[in-house]
């Protein structure tokens, strides 16, 4: 990641989420874990990548780094129009607003909506709704493709992550790991019948 508007709209995010005047909470995934996404996107050529939960816009700036890179484009949805605006404010300041497609609403029904092959999924929505994201995206990841969800350490015992966790152990075309990094993330990659 070498453009500064990119690394001067994450810092500031980095610098708001401080404040404690803000309409709500934002909540964002560590450097290290966006700057691990966006080598893992480039090293593997991913164009098509969705990203459930925008939040302020942070992980997503990771992503569509790689995206403009590997000449693709990020999916990204939010329900929240204060995050929405502020998120669409740090695409344009960190000059990716071309490589990113925000989509208003609720995301369990916009990802029953969009259509596939993704080559890389992030889950960082509501947690309880995980399981609902993953049945509705997991056939529209291509052969190959990951499937990451966030909070697998920091929410270890929630209804919701103890499901995901449940759901992805049962899927048999999937190859998991959860690797503790930030809050702990949940790799699955979609594997060929053999």
């Amino acid at each position: 990641m070498k453009d500064e508007r990119v690394w001067q709209a994450l810092a500031e995010l980095e610098e708001l989420e401080k404040r404690d005047d803000l309409e709500e909470g934002l909540w964002r995934i560590t450097k290290e874990v966006g700057l691990l996404f966006n080598m893992i996107l480039r090293h593997s050529g991913a164009k098509r990548i969705l990203e459930v939960g925008t939040s302020s816009g942070y992980s997503t700036l990771f992503l569509a780094d790689a995206a403009r890179a590997n000449g693709g484009k990020v999916v990204t949805c939010e329900f929240s129009p204060f995050k929405i605006k502020l998120a669409k404010e740090m695409f344009a300041k960190a000059g990716l607003e071309e490589q990113i497609e925000l989509m208003e609403g609720n995301a369990l029904e916009t990802v029953e909506e969009l259509e596939g092959p993704w080559d890389f999924v992030f889950l960082d929505g509501m947690k309880d709704e995980y399981v609902f994201y993953l049945s509705s995206i997991w056939p529209k990841v291509r052969p190959g493709g990951l499937v990451i969800a966030d909070n697998m350490i920091s929410h270890k015992g929630v209804l919701g992550i103890e499901a995901y966790k449940f759901t992805v152990d049962m899927l048999d075309d999937a190859s998991s790991v959860t690797v503790p990094i930030g809050s702990g993330d949940l790799f699955s990659c979609k594997v060929e019948d053999q």
